[in-house]
């Protein structure tokens, strides 16, 4: 084995005895802070601690204890340049072969206790300095800073006694990636502390490529920001090898939103937009198919729904697969998309929504659990996930009538009477004139959902939330 000696210090110890026993057991000396050397030794493990090896004890509070010539001279020493031997040789400094790093979160030093004085002493500074260290010499250091990969480190030592050139690039990139996040989150805290207006270092992590973007002749790409949760999280793609649209992830998003509040639904999307929904399987009456459009359910879709539906036009799917849609969507080059069990879906603590180069990042709206009927839920929920100044008309489990976007000339003067809405419910994300709410209880709507938040209701039809729901993108 070409490894002969690594560096660790943890803070994330979760399977940490596995890779460390497998290099112990093949002749690697560990040299490890005191806190890895002792969980290490308690795990019979055997880890010479940092003070010991460099003969140089640990000073200023802990401050500095790794970055001494014994240990990053190790690591940035090339192996096979005759100058940098001599000097190794010179100043009694050993190669590393690898280094096993990871960083504790500074979020949560700032969640312990966010003053200035316990912030500076939590900034770790060895840690990013030894990481960006081995990345620099990637060619004779393999830096670890992601447990997961100790598997596949482990197997490439079984296969060749070393590990190849591509797998250490990418390690190094890993490393970086780690550093970066780190010192991110140290400005981030520090800026709030000193009142910078440049606190927000928002890093953002490339996900995959894009079929394309608004139009096909567009390149994209889906952005993802690092370390904050988000409804597509636990979505797996089906099918990657058709290639996925920007319109479908928007489809898919404003979706898994819906399915966030309700886990019985049926949803036909088309370009981010809900336009048919029903808490049954299918509703009677099916969406018209088109370029941009989904069908999604929470209920398991067979092969011959959804080949009829692909065959009426509708380009993808959601939700939940049986083995024949499954297999129907890759004979057939159907793009599908696959929502995790309910209890994994999960609202975001904050909502990043974008124009141009520009960002507003806000609180996430999050809508209490009302103690409703199914077609106020339904009606309130679709009302708050649609665009803005928007009409949700339920009946009897499914939708009747779905409008967003529209100017609120248009919303004051909608003709209602050319559509049957007996005994329905409708939500509204915008506060309606009296006159308005007369027409629709005359065209036979029962109740009307309404924020409430801009005037006082008399009318016995209309239930105030007291809350505003509205939205102006999805």
């Amino acid at each position: 084995m070409n490894i002969k000696r690594a560096f660790v210090s943890v803070h994330d110890k979760s399977r940490l005895e596995k890779i460390a026993g497998y290099l112990v057991s093949n002749g690697v000396e560990i040299v490890a802070t005191d806190h890895t050397a002792e969980y290490l030794i308690d795990h019979g493990v055997e880890a010479i601690k940092v003070a010991d090896y460099t003969g140089f004890p640990s000073i200023f509070d802990g401050r500095l204890k790794a970055i001494h010539p014994k240990i990053i001279g190790g690591i940035l020493a090339i192996q096979d340049l005759p100058a940098h031997i001599e000097e190794m040789r010179e100043h009694s400094i050993l190669p590393f072969d690898m280094i096993v790093m990871n960083l504790k979160p500074f979020e949560s030093a700032v969640k312990e206790s966010p003053d200035e004085s316990n912030l500076s002493k939590e900034i770790d500074v060895s840690g990013p300095a030894l990481l960006m260290a081995g990345a620099k010499n990637h060619r004779d250091i393999v830096v670890i800073s992601d447990p997961t990969d100790y598997d596949e480190v482990i197997e490439s030592l079984e296969d060749c006694g070393d590990v190849p050139l591509l797998k250490r690039r990418r390690y190094a990139l890993k490393a970086i990636y780690a550093a970066l996040l780190y010192n991110s989150s140290i400005h981030r805290a520090l800026s709030q502390i000193f009142a910078s207006e440049k606190y927000d270092y928002t890093v953002m992590e490339h996900v995959m490529q894009l079929l394309y973007g608004d139009n096909p002749s567009q390149r994209a790409y889906l952005l993802k920001l690092s370390q904050k949760p988000g409804l597509l999280d636990e979505v797996q793609i089906g099918n990657p090898s058709v290639g996925l649209k920007k319109s479908q992830l928007r489809n898919m998003n404003v979706f898994m939103e819906l399915y966030y509040y309700s886990d019985n639904i049926s949803v036909f999307l088309d370009k981010g937009k809900i336009v048919k929904v029903c808490s049954g399987r299918l509703p009677e009456c099916t969406s018209d198919g088109g370029p941009d459009t989904m069908f999604a359910s929470t209920f398991a879709i067979d092969g011959d729904t959804l080949k009829k539906l692909h065959e009426s036009g509708i380009e993808a799917f959601g939700g939940v697969f049986d083995r024949d849609a499954i297999r129907a969507a890759r004979e057939r080059d159907i793009m599908i998309l696959t929502a995790p069990a309910h209890e994994a879906v999960s609202l975001s603590e904050e909502t990043y929504s974008g124009f141009g180069n520009y960002f507003v990042r806000e609180h996430t709206f999050k809508l209490k659990n009302y103690e409703l009927e199914i077609d106020d839920k339904l009606a309130l929920y679709c009302s708050r996930i649609n665009r803005a100044n928007s009409f949700s008309i339920f009946r009897d489990g499914e939708s009747l009538l779905l409008l967003s976007g529209l100017s609120y000339g248009e919303m004051m003067n909608y003709d209602f009477t050319k559509h049957d809405l007996r005994e329905s419910v409708m939500a509204c994300d915008n506060d309606l004139t009296d006159e308005l709410i007369k027409k629709l209880v005359a065209a036979g709507v029962k109740r009307v959902i309404l924020p409430g938040t801009k005037r006082t209701y008399s009318h016995r039809n209309v239930l105030v939330l007291g809350v505003d729901f509205t939205r102006l993108n999805n």
